[in-house]
């Protein structure tokens, strides 16, 4: 129960940490670059995680997997700095417009063109 690490270290750990080791350009925030984001509620970190619950996947003939989650837990995700979920749902984006990429690694890849008033908010 005692901390080893601030939450600080841990988002580094799983982000900027793992992105260096396998050369992608991903995993830092700094200005001018991709904005992928997904904001979680701290409070939802808890036992729920550990239920046993399984998901559907469409485009896999309705194919059951399990899955490990509370959907309260994860509150927004940005992709390309365009939020794609919010308040528990996907965004009208999600299926008209494309926001991601595929990352290779030891290569530069540079944040997405963004239309002329075009901006991301989260409630």
């Amino acid at each position: 129960g005692t901390p080893f690490m601030s939450i600080e270290q841990a988002v580094h750990r799983l982000t900027g940490e793992l992105a260096d080791w396998y050369r992608i350009d991903a995993g830092h925030l700094r200005i001018g670059d991709r904005a992928d984001v997904v904001v979680i509620d701290p409070e939802r970190l808890d036992d729920s995680l550990d239920a046993y619950a399984e998901e559907t996947v469409d485009h896999y003939g309705g194919l059951s997997r399990m899955v490990n989650r509370n959907d309260d837990t994860v509150t927004a995700v940005l992709v390309g700095g365009r939020t794609v979920f919010a308040d528990g749902a996907l965004t009208d984006l999600v299926g008209r417009r494309r926001t991601g990429q595929f990352l290779r690694a030891a290569h530069h890849t540079p944040a997405p063109a963004v239309e002329k008033g075009e901006l991301s908010s989260v409630r």
